[in-house]
């Protein structure tokens, strides 16, 4: 009797997992202004503010070996055109937040508005769009340098965020030289000496109207919105765009040990790191249910769990390949040798034994929590802008998230098996940070 409790447990969970998936498909209306630029409306009256956001569809991936760390520092050097002082002060009287971004495909600017200061949000947002580069100015650049700098030195206290951790975890994973194979921070050095006209060739090279996706989301009147994204964004200039194509990752074949600071200098740091396929490949989606499902056993491990301080198992996709990666974090190096076998075991027991029912049906249940979760973001990180932003970059689709998110709920046990063995088997990148005390 309770084996038969049990089954209709897990089928009811099973259910519940695949059922009114529907309702975490937005409602948006996706059009092109005649100048090329991509325009994403996702109205919603039911919150109070809208997220103006825009994306210039280049990102870290652009920068050369010489330039490591640009695109970045360019997103803090994005220049602003002139705005009246009493519309900026009106405009700032209806806008709780803003920031930027700057990732692997793309870069974003993001402002969040009261429904009545949309107009002027947009406004603002084409301004930095048709500032040109004369706009960015060695005065300028100076100022950004200094929080630049300041910024790469606070975070260099973590060591997968620092500018040497990320440039080695980056460098590993997808080969020399790969556009892939930075770190958004690239080099200090190159922070150090990058010159103004290195800031206004590179606007010249990606700020133009077909390289742009803009986003309003929340709170608005849709036809209104219209006709004030064609009043601000039609006389954007066009141009042809130049397109990389993206060679094939290769893992570097030697091991690194680094030593690099960590939070009170008492803790160490390994990182795997396996190169996969990009976003809305067939196994992007069940890679994640690997990292969910292997994640848990790793936490719920007394053997491993006793060493460690933290441990995260996780995927990052991007337009061209992809990164599955195991990040632990311990108090004494003398226990590396010891952590890295405990992880290789659980690897092999994935491969060999049984996922449980349970198991998939949580780690499914998790990917569309990740949706819910993204859905009450209006904007920014985490949210239903990054949804419908990297669907459309990715894929050409804003609604392709939601398709793979129905392939995901899908798979079976041996759809599961037979992805790890496809991807995982191969010896992973590995770093090891040490701490300075050891």
């Amino acid at each position: 009797m309770k084996q038969i409790c049990f089954f209709l447990l897990l089928l009811t969970l099973n259910l519940n997992v695949v059922a009114q998936s529907d309702s975490l498909l937005l409602k948006f209306e996706h059009y092109t202004l005649k100048n090329g630029l991509n325009v994403i409306l996702q109205s919603d009256k039911n919150v109070n503010d809208v997220s103006v956001e825009f994306w210039l569809k280049d990102g870290i991936r652009i920068d050369k070996p010489h330039q490591y760390g640009l695109s970045h520092f360019f997103e803090h050097v994005m220049p602003f055109s002139q705005m009246d002082s009493l519309k900026r002060k009106k405009l700032a009287s209806y806008m709780p937040g803003s920031n930027a971004q700057v990732k692997k495909d793309y870069s974003r600017f993001y402002i969040k508005v009261k429904p009545e200061g949309l107009n002027l949000a947009l406004e603002r947002v084409s301004g930095r769009l048709n500032a040109g580069s004369e706009n960015i100015t060695k005065n300028r650049i100076e100022f950004q340098r200094k929080r630049v700098l300041s910024e790469i030195n606070k975070n260099s206290k973590n060591p997968i965020w620092s500018a040497q951790g990320g440039m080695a975890i980056y460098k590993g994973t997808f080969g020399e030289n790969h556009p892939y194979g930075s770190s958004g921070y690239g080099l200090i050095e190159n922070n150090k000496k990058f010159q103004l006209e290195d800031f206004k060739k590179r606007y010249n090279e990606i700020v133009y109207s077909n390289n742009i996706i803009l986003f309003l989301v929340g709170n608005f009147d849709i036809e209104e919105a219209k006709k004030h994204i064609n009043t601000h964004f039609s006389d954007i200039p066009s141009k042809a765009k130049q397109f990389n194509k993206v060679k094939s990752t290769t893992h570097l074949s030697k091991k690194l040990t680094l030593k690099a600071p960590h939070p009170n200098d008492t803790l160490n740091t390994l990182v795997l790191s396996w190169a996969i396929p990009k976003w809305g490949n067939q196994d992007d989606g069940t890679l994640k249910l690997i990292a969910n499902i292997l994640n848990n056993r790793l936490k719920e491990d007394f053997n491993f769990s006793k060493l460690i301080v933290k441990s995260d198992v996780d995927t990052d996709m991007y337009r061209f390949a992809g990164q599955f990666l195991i990040k632990t974090t311990y108090s004494s190096a003398k226990d590396s040798s010891l952590v890295e076998n405990l992880i290789y075991k659980k690897l092999n027991n994935f491969f060999e034994k049984s996922i449980t029912k349970k198991e998939i049906t949580n780690a499914k249940q998790k990917e569309k929590n990740n949706i819910i979760d993204m859905h009450e973001n209006l904007g920014f990180q985490w949210s239903r802008t990054e949804l419908l932003g990297e669907s459309l970059l990715f894929t050409g689709d804003p609604s392709s998230y939601f398709k793979r998110l129905e392939r995901l709920l899908k798979l079976s046990e041996k759809d599961i098996k037979k992805c790890a063995k496809k991807w995982l088997v191969k010896k992973p990148f590995r770093l090891l940070f040490v701490s300075n005390k050891e």
